[in-house]
């Protein structure tokens, strides 16, 4: 009888662990950036088969203040990919700050009913850095646009 049933408890403790494997390489993408080192972002991001650039948007098991970010990001235009080349360590301080935000409400509240880009200054700790980026990015624009196409 423990013949039959050894391959089966071998298969529930694989499943198991896979489960808590899974579950642990999850916990960096509910959490803030600086709790988290870069390596173990990166693996987190790779086994979900995603980039740096995808914590920026809204998806299911991204922590709440992250998906903030990544509606605040929107409303100032900013190129999430662009901005998290340029500015990772800028980006890992302004999740901290957001996750700790006192104005959480209000952001919510504003972001859900419409925000113009000016009222946001008026709240987000992050909106000084956002404009920063959004600027960088339209500069790194009309350069690529001034230098023209390619040569062939």
């Amino acid at each position: 009888m423990l013949d039959r049933l050894a391959p089966r408890i071998a298969r529930r403790i694989r499943r198991l662990q896979i489960m808590i494997v899974r579950w642990q390489t999850a916990k960096p993408l509910k959490r803030r950036l600086s709790r988290s080192t870069d390596e173990d972002l990166d693996r987190a991001l790779s086994a979900a088969r995603m980039r740096r650039a995808d914590l920026f948007t809204p998806f299911k098991g991204n922590a709440r203040h992250r998906k903030r970010m990544a509606a605040m990001m929107a409303r100032f235009h900013l190129d999430r990919a662009q901005a998290c080349e340029s500015s990772w360590p800028e980006l890992r301080k302004a999740d901290g700050l957001c996750a700790d935000c006192p104005n959480m409400r209000r952001c919510v509240r504003l972001l859900k009913w419409g925000l113009r880009k000016d009222e946001a200054r008026l709240f987000c700790p992050n909106a000084a850095l956002y404009d920063r980026m959004a600027v960088a990015g339209n500069r790194r624009q009309a350069r690529d646009a001034a230098s023209g196409p390619p040569a062939c």
